[in-house]
């Protein structure tokens, strides 16, 4: 991994001497189509943050995580706030989690090919500081050998803002409902399903999106909705939660 970074520094820096000072911007595309503002309801409210009139539909989680061709994707009414002020976690958490998972199968490597790359090339800010954060660190392999591996430094707002963004689409869709105002969530980073879950698998409803690349498990009180349950795991290699509960 730390190769092919210093390969798309070195390209970057080919690249803007064949550019020389020739300067192109392109104004951003809006971030839904008109199909999707018209599958909003008249009056209905943002699922996530259940204040705003939805004006668009957004993806949960976020479709930047999915290469071509993607899967059947979970689409929530959101307000244009909301919509557009996630564009750039989404990619942030796109590029650390393919980057995160690429050695894991296929799909994670097209991922972090097909798009991560081409992030890091037109962001040369971002590959600058990911190049410096990386490390290589001493990981045992599933035969108990340590091996050196690719360390990174995840960007935790990103991270953070992301899957709780997620956990609040898929309380809409589940619940049909936005998640309660007197809510707070909780998010956390996972190394894996902790053993205290364990026990507790069996009692949550489990959804998979595409192949495996996105697997959730959840489970809201039936006697108090404000309490919720959320685990994530990402292309087999990364796990999340997240739980809710009254503020």
């Amino acid at each position: 991994m730390r190769a092919k970074l210093a390969q798309i520094v070195r390209e970057e820096k080919l690249r803007k001497k064949r550019m020389a000072k020739v300067q192109r911007r392109k104004h951003l595309a809006p971030l839904y189509k008109k199909s999707d503002q018209e599958e909003v309801k008249v009056g209905e409210l943002c699922a996530l943050c259940g204040v705003n009139q939805a004006s668009t539909r957004d993806h949960v989680p976020p479709k930047a995580i999915f290469p071509k061709p993607r899967p059947a994707l979970i689409t929530v009414p959101a307000c244009f706030e909301c919509n557009n002020s996630a564009s750039g976690l989404d990619d942030l958490f796109k590029v650390y989690l393919s980057m995160h998972t690429a050695e894991n199968n296929d799909i994670a490597r097209k991922l972090f090919t097909e798009k991560t790359t081409r992030t890091l090339r037109r962001n040369q800010n971002l590959l600058q500081r990911i190049h410096k954060e990386s490390r290589r660190v001493p990981v045992r392999n599933d035969k108990g050998k340590l091996e050196s591996r690719l360390g990174l430094l995840w960007d935790s707002r990103a991270h953070t803002e992301v899957i709780g963004r997620t956990i609040r689409g898929l309380y809409f869709h589940h619940a049909g409902n936005p998640l309660p105002s007197d809510c707070e969530l909780k998010v956390q980073w996972l190394r894996g399903v902790p053993e205290e879950i364990v026990p507790k698998l069996p009692l949550l409803e489990e959804h998979v999106i595409g192949e495996n690349q996105v697997v959730y498990k959840y489970a809201i009180a039936p006697e108090d909705p404000r309490h919720s349950l959320w685990l994530f795991e990402f292309y087999g290699a990364h796990w999340a939660s997240g739980y809710t509960s009254p503020a």
